[in-house]
């Protein structure tokens, strides 16, 4: 199933996410500005979509109703009441991608309460700049066309899978959600020590994040395991190896491990609790 032109891709709220995933759309050409429509429960939350050229609403209904492809993108302490206000919109051929956290489809179904097309699929902040990665599940109802659809607009902003179950969507929280504001941290980190030998910060921010683009791009693009790609770089008594070392003595890895882990154990939780 591909994107007919013209096609309403909706968001159910205009936060954080939307404004990646929008964003995303319209960079890669799949979606036009004026065919996304957003909605916020305040002006103020509508500002920033409607500045990329987006519809604003404060009308959830308005959304459901125009659109065939919505996003639900609230967080999940709303969903129920929004899912409960839209669900007599909601019809059977329209199909609902939600990027709601520790949120599973059986869970948005029964607040539905009726048959309803939906997929999970889980993006990260980068799909802003078309290098994402999405992970997804379909729901019950949910048919092979409405997947496809599903990629037809995710893919062109980064990398897109159907993952074997539910769970491990929640599992990959930590590597693929929470891990960009570790790369972020890390980038800040090796700009101020650049700064500290005499860079100027504008520089050093430039020169970090490109270093970390073409590693990552290394790592994506190279039959090395990602260990002989740090040995490559690591000459006998040179200078890597001493910051190498460094970073040994100081736990780094076993620092990004923990942090990791704690992440997904933190998403895990709450869908304990649910």
């Amino acid at each position: 199933m591909a994107l007919i032109p013209g096609t309403k891709v909706g968001f159910l709220g205009a936060g954080n996410l939307c404004q990646a995933i929008a964003g995303g759309l319209i960079d890669s050409g799949v979606v036009k500005p004026e065919n996304i429509m957003a909605s916020a429960r305040t002006e103020t939350g509508l500002e920033k979509v409607e500045q990329m050229g987006i519809a604003g609403t404060l009308d959830n209904k308005k959304v459901v109703s125009e659109c065939s492809v919505v996003f639900l993108s609230v967080v999940p302490k709303v969903l129920p009441h929004v899912l409960k206000e839209v669900s007599n919109c909601v019809t059977e051929d329209q199909l609902l991608i939600s990027v709601v956290c520790s949120t599973t489809n059986k869970q948005i179904e029964d607040m539905i309460g009726k048959k309803v097309s939906l997929i999970r699929a889980i993006p990260n902040t980068p799909v802003a700049v078309r290098s994402g990665v999405t992970r997804g599940y379909p729901g019950t109802h949910c048919t092979p066309e409405q997947v496809n659809l599903c990629r037809v607009l995710l893919e062109p902003l980064g990398i897109f899978s159907i993952l074997p179950t539910e769970a491990l969507i929640n599992s990959t929280s930590g590597l693929c959600g929470c891990s960009p504001a570790f790369v972020f941290m890390m980038i800040d980190s090796m700009a101020d020590a650049a700064v500290r030998m005499g860079l100027p910060r504008e520089q050093a921010v430039k020169l970090a994040a490109k270093t970390v683009e073409g590693s990552a791009r290394m790592v994506l693009e190279s039959d090395k395991h990602v260990s002989q790609l740090v040995n490559d770089v690591c000459t006998p008594g040179g200078t890597t190896i001493e910051g190498v070392f460094a970073l040994e003595r100081a736990g780094f890895k076993g620092t990004v491990m923990d942090a990791v882990i704690i992440s997904t154990e933190k998403s895990l939780q709450k869908m304990e609790k649910k």
